[in-house]
């Protein structure tokens, strides 16, 4: 019992003084921060299971907690990949349907303070260059980016670094997408010839490989046009100060 006290005393002043000095990064301090922050984050969340165990009916809890994640799981792969789905349906001599699995992870502490739109979630799995897209409530909230010995760290939509391909409304207007702040997103890159309006909903589209495609990204609220391109400007959906749980929707063999 004293071991977990010993080490949520040791995570709350090691935060204070992450914040009383500013320290901004370091793959070795976050490592050692978002090991002490998940310790403690699994240890409450086992009190707090035990509790519901011992006061309650242990066999049913455990069951309904197990139905309502595997629920929740299906519904992410569902709706941020139908239009994939329905999209390979149409191939001639599609026989095999691709299989998803939504993975979640939790986000352990911000990378960078005092910027919260870089955090550090526990995903392990990251290959060398490789991108994944964030989803909230089967919304496109970022995207994972580096690995960070044990963990990654992930770009949240207003991060200027954060961008994916998307599409715009019902005429499938392609464009880029980046971050611009924490409530607003901006679509670049979209040629000038194409339909875009104030009210479209934007949409993932799947061609970088970070998002399949029909995960909801927001809806466009300016349009700018210049010489070359447009520009859309897109109130997120996904907009949090306070992340918590994510999915990451993966394929597997």
């Amino acid at each position: 019992m004293l071991r977990p006290i010993a080490l949520i005393v040791a995570a709350i002043l090691l935060a204070a003084l992450l914040v009383k000095f500013n320290i901004a990064s370091g793959s070795a301090l976050i490592e050692v921060t978002s090991a002490i922050k998940s310790y403690y984050l699994a240890t409450t969340q086992r009190l707090d299971e035990w509790i519901d165990a011992y006061f309650n009916q242990a066999e049913a809890i455990e069951r309904l907690r197990e139905e309502n994640q595997r629920l929740k799981e299906d519904q992410v792969v569902s709706n941020a990949f139908a239009a994939e789905i329905i999209n390979l349906s149409k191939l001639k001599g599609y026989e095999t349907p691709p299989k998803f699995r939504a993975r979640i992870v939790r986000a352990l502490s911000y990378a960078e303070l005092p910027d919260m739109r870089k955090i550090i979630i526990d995903y392990a799995d990251l290959k060398p260059t490789e991108v994944k897209g964030l989803i909230y409530n089967n919304e496109a909230a970022g995207i994972v980016v580096d690995s960070v010995g044990g963990y990654a760290k992930a770009l949240l939509n207003g991060d200027s670094a954060c961008s994916y391909s998307v599409y715009i409304g019902e005429e499938k207007t392609p464009g880029i997408v980046m971050g611009r702040s924490e409530q607003e997103m901006i679509v670049r890159y979209i040629p000038a010839w194409m339909s875009v309006k104030e009210g479209d909903e934007v949409v993932t589209n799947g061609l970088d490989g970070i998002f399949f495609a029909g995960v909801k990204v927001g809806k466009v609220t300016k349009v700018n046009r210049l010489n070359a391109y447009i520009e859309a400007i897109v109130k997120p959906y996904y907009a949090a100060f306070n992340p918590d749980y994510f999915y990451i929707v993966e394929t597997s063999d």
